[in-house]
Parts: C-alpha cells; structure tokens; sequence
C-alpha cells in the first residue's frame, strides 16, 4: 500500500519548508492531491519528482549533504529555482546510500562540517564512482588550508559558509551550460 503524507510531512521529508511546499503544489511542480480540504502527497511520486521525472523539466542532477536542516532547506530551494533535481542528504552515511552506483550527480554540495579526513574520505569515494561529477565544498570561515590538503583529489569549487543564494545559483548556471 502507498505512503502518503501530509504537507508537513513531506516538507520535512523533502528538506524544505511547509510554506514553499504549499507554493509547488498550488503550482502543480510536485504530484499531490487534495483529499478532505488537506493535500496528500505520495512518497514514491516524490521520490520521482526529486529523481527529476516529474514537471520540473530539470536537467541539473545536485546531491546537497548538510547536517543543518535549515542550510539544507535553503541550498535546496535555490536549486530548484534553477530546475536542478534534487537528493538532499545530512551526512555522509545517507550520502553514501544515494550514490550506490545507480544515482551519480552532476553536482555535489558537500558541507565540511566535521574533521577534514572525513572529508577527504568521502571524496575519494566519489571520485572512483563518479568521474564527471563537480563537487562544491562549502566550509566555515578560517578552514581554508584544510582544504588545500584536498585539491589532489581533483578540481574542486569551493563555497564559503553562509552560501550566498547568488553563489549557489552561479554554481549551478555554470555546471548546467
């Protein structure tokens, strides 16, 4: 049998706010009905939706890993602003689920939130799965010589924390190009 949630469920399940949940739904970008005067949302749909097979027209494939739901929430609505289609993650454990082989990203936002060897981990994995996935590394202040210890591993991007809404967009413009 299906699993179907409402609003608030699928907003968190989708790592955004109830708020513009409702604005995709009244826009018909996310499959939902509306049963009893309250819409109800169908897990695999949305499933299929952030897969990218829905009316999001997207062609952009973006894996956001970010502990902080908030963070998520936003770097998740500025790419889909850009039709990106989206997998949202909060570590690299859930990260390493999404990327078995069957799902490789054009784009990775990764937050360096822990210790860089974690990091670095995490990235020589991609980069035997994925050979032409970008990976943007978004970090906090002062952290810059960590990452220098990264740049063997390949071209990297490098965001500073906060991300900025236009940075994340000109990211996403000049990977979609």
């Amino acid at each position: 049998m299906p699993s179907y949630l409402n609003i608030k469920e699928a907003a968190e399940y989708l790592g955004i706010s109830s708020h513009t949940l409702y604005k995709l739904v009244e826009r018909n970008e996310v499959p939902a009905a509306k049963v009893g005067g309250s819409w109800r949302l169908n897990r695999e749909a949305l499933d299929e939706f952030l897969r990218g097979s829905s009316a999001s027209g997207g062609s952009l494939e973006v894996l956001i890993i970010e502990p902080d739901s908030a963070v998520r929430r936003d770097l998740a609505r500025a790419a889909m602003e850009k039709k990106a289609r989206l997998q949202l993650a909060s570590d690299d454990d859930d990260a390493a689920v999404l990327l078995d082989g069957s799902y490789l990203p054009d784009l990775i936002l990764y937050s360096v939130s822990g210790p860089i060897e974690g990091a670095r981990s995490f990235l020589e994995r991609v980069r035997d799965d994925s050979e032409g996935c970008r990976v943007a590394l978004m970090i906090e202040p002062g952290r810059s010589a960590e990452i220098g210890t990264l740049m063997d591993l390949g071209p990297l991007i490098v965001l500073p924390k906060p991300v900025r809404r236009p940075d994340l967009v000109n990211v996403i413009a000049l990977i979609s190009e």
